[in-house]
């Protein structure tokens, strides 16, 4: 090889490596403990689309805007963010192994799209995480606890959430509305004292399985004005008025699981709502088994079982009008049989 040639390429080289050197240079290491700021490694990609990875360590006293998309922040065990976090239109968001806690929301996602991985929401003043805006939230492994007014906040948006522990917020455990959509499984609302588990209001939409949605008050899953779900292998059990609450043009359908030891009804059906019950016990709740009226309709299949309720008049299925209606299969146990109520 001649010497112009050789100098050529190891020119090419190093102009190549120029270039190459921001998407190879590896996390950018933030210790808020030693002075670092976590907004100023976040705005230092900004005006590009590499995808960016910061190491963070340390107790963060800084309110945070992500404005851009390709962001990964991973936490140590000591990673915390003091402050408000805010996500506009990013995609491709990911935090992971990081606690939220402080003045505001934890994190708010604005019209874009966010993974969280063991994230924990603690004791912020507001909401712990609030999706809003055609937004969507992927949540795994985390917990939401302790924040003021309320867990989980899903607004004209959509959240997944997965193996999560949701209790002890101080209003709803999760709130659904205009058009939003949650998943939920594999997890748990329990324990809201001032709010109920999971509410669904104007027209949105639930799927839950494999939870626990306990200890809530006054309700444990209730949907509004024209909102709809299924509810699969779930406990609604233990909160303080009602298991299961439908209003308003409202249906859901609830496979297996069970709706037992509510403080008033184990479920309540009422304005134009249906519910459908699919082997589902309904069993201990201190009044009726199931309420229904105001037109609303209940059909219950399978090894459903509506009985050992403590209603004073041993009614374990009340319709409260003739507009109300109950479809119970053969296989269904209803003790005693409600004979006031009419068929489709």
């Amino acid at each position: 090889m001649n010497i112009t040639l050789r100098y050529g390429l190891a020119a090419l080289a190093a102009g190549l490596a120029l270039v190459a050197g921001p998407a190879s240079a590896g996390p950018r290491i933030v210790d808020c403990d030693a002075g670092d700021s976590l907004q100023k490694a976040i705005d230092a990609g900004a005006g590009s689309a590499k995808p960016i990875e910061i190491q963070l360590s340390g107790n963060c006293y800084e309110d945070i805007r992500i404005t851009r998309d390709n962001v990964r922040i991973v936490g140590g065990y000591d990673a915390t963010i003091i402050g408000d976090t805010r996500l506009y239109a990013a995609h491709n968001v990911n935090l992971q192994d990081v606690k939220l806690t402080g003045p505001g929301e934890g994190i708010r996602i604005v019209n874009g799209r966010t993974r969280l991985t063991r994230v924990h929401f603690a004791q912020n003043e507001t909401t712990g995480i609030s999706v809003r805006q055609s937004g969507m939230a992927v949540l795994r492994d985390c917990i939401i606890e302790e924040n003021g007014e309320g867990g989980v906040i899903v607004d004209n948006a959509s959240a997944i959430i997965g193996g999560s522990t949701i209790e002890r917020n101080g209003g709803e455990g999760i709130f659904v509305t205009n058009n939003g959509f949650l998943s939920f499984d594999g997890g748990s609302v329990t324990d809201h004292d001032y709010g109920s588990g999971i509410i669904a209001a104007n027209g949105s939409a639930i799927a839950v399985s494999d939870a626990a949605v306990n200890g809530n008050s006054p309700v444990g899953i209730a949907l509004y004005m024209g909102s709809s779900g299924t509810v699969a292998n779930t406990d609604a059990g233990a909160n303080a008025a009602i298991g299961v609450d439908l209003e308003t043009n409202s249906s859901l359908e609830f496979f297996e699981g069970g709706i037992n030891a509510n403080g008033l009804y184990g479920a309540y059906v009422k304005s134009h709502s249906t519910l459908n019950l699919y082997t589902v016990p309904v069993q201990y709740n201190l009044a009726h088994g199931i309420v229904v009226e105001s037109d609303g309709a209940l059909f219950a299949r399978g090894d459903t079982h509506i009985q050992y309720n403590m209603a004073g008049d041993e009614v374990q299925i009340e319709c409260r009008d003739e507009e109300s209606s109950i479809e119970l299969e053969g296989s269904v146990i209803v003790i005693p049989w409600p004979d006031e109520c009419t068929g489709f």
